[in-house]
């Protein structure tokens, strides 16, 4: 089982990931915040507790996901798990694909919302990835 973090100001994009996610026995638990600040603040103060994956949206009011990639910057090299990190955007604008690609612990850019195929995918790098 590996752990999920879905980081959206969006509360259909959450409804919308535990329908597709209630399916699929690798993602439990699945962990929502609606604010990076406030995820970012818990992965902070509870390092050795880092789920295994993070889905993040990059527009959200506030503290946005750019906002959330920089301090993760500082607590990326601490972390005992290095989780996998997909950004997820209603942008079409590919600057921001390329931008949020340029962060090393980034490891892909979706389209939103969340579809099946991509829930498969990334279910099979945390399996490849388990098995290194």
């Amino acid at each position: 089982m590996f752990r999920l973090l879905f980081i959206d100001d969006s509360k259909l994009d959450h409804i919308i990931l535990d329908k597709l996610i209630a399916g699929i026995e690798g993602f439990k638990p699945v962990s929502h915040s609606y604010d990076g600040e406030d995820a970012l603040k818990s992965l902070t103060d509870n390092p050795a507790d880092c789920p295994d994956v993070i889905f993040l949206d990059i527009r959200m009011p506030r503290f946005d996901g750019w906002d959330f990639l920089e301090g993760f910057r500082d607590l990326y090299p601490a972390l005992p798990v290095k989780p996998l990190l997909y950004v997820f955007s209603s942008s079409i604008d590919p600057t921001d694909r390329e931008r949020a690609l340029s962060y090393s612990y980034v490891t892909g850019f979706f389209s939103k919302p969340v579809s099946r195929p991509v829930l498969d995918l990334v279910l099979a790098a945390c399996v490849e990835r388990s098995k290194t």
